[in-house]
């Protein structure tokens, strides 16, 4: 029998939801098979699409042999896949599907934006907020906020906040928001030539404010490939 849902779950309610009934992006999710080569966790799910996860991101998994690997069990929902015998389970999976099918919708986005020339406004729509999406993750938790901002600019930052609000990640639309609210008071300053004065311009309690922020945002739970492939889709096959 399953335990009852943390707090941490009842405020974002995608395992939940998940379990009341799946979507259809979801339900054709669901792994039906898990083969490997040498490098790579090889995953075919329900819709026919195949993705993989490097193989050394589960040490045990590679250091197994082929019988242990093949001693798979899928998640409750069919979107997540644990190794009872190797590894305790986990309710999302040794391996998430959610999560790896996500880094495919940002590796697809990643690619158009390539051979746009990096030209983010040759983009669609939807393909810039994930491109935004990315970089805020990717920035956010290489160096933290100003990493981000200072890289992409405000537009970007700007971008990640609509996407965030259109895919309901409530929780991390309001730590961002507050870490670009932070820097309200400053737009007007003449003191600030680049972005990177911004960080040196702010008081000792902003930089402390910034700080506790970006350690909600650490906190938070790992729910933005669940809010993303419901709101926008897997990438399609």
């Amino acid at each position: 029998m399953k335990a009852g849902p943390t707090a941490a779950t009842c405020e974002t309610g995608w395992r939940a939801d998940i379990l009341r009934g799946m979507t259809d992006v979801f339900a054709a999710l669901r792994v039906t098979d898990v083969a490997f080569d040498d490098d790579f966790i090889l995953l075919t799910l329900a819709d026919g699409r195949r993705t993989r996860q490097p193989l050394r991101w589960v040490p045990a998994l590679f250091e197994a042999n082929a019988r242990q690997r093949a001693q798979w069990v899928a998640t409750a929902d069919g979107l997540g896949v644990n190794w009872p015998a190797l590894l305790p389970a986990r309710e999302a999976g040794v391996v998430d599907i959610l999560n790896q099918v996500w880094e495919d919708r940002y590796d697809a986005a990643m690619a158009r934006l390539k051979d746009a020339g990096w030209t983010l406004d040759a983009l669609s729509d939807e393909d810039q907020q994930l491109v935004a999406l990315w970089r805020m993750e990717a920035d956010i938790n290489n160096g933290g906020f100003m990493q981000f901002l200072c890289n992409w600019g405000d537009p970007t930052c700007q971008l990640a906040l609509r996407a965030l609000q259109a895919m309901g990640a409530v929780q991390t639309h309001a730590i961002l928001a507050a870490m670009r609210g932070l820097l309200d008071r400053l737009e007007d300053d003449p003191a600030i030539k680049e972005l990177t004065d911004l960080y040196d311009a702010m008081s000792e309690d902003e930089q402390q404010a910034l700080e506790a922020f970006e350690e909600a945002y650490f906190e938070r739970p790992n729910d933005l490939a669940r809010f993303g492939l419901k709101h926008f889709g897997a990438e399609p096959l």
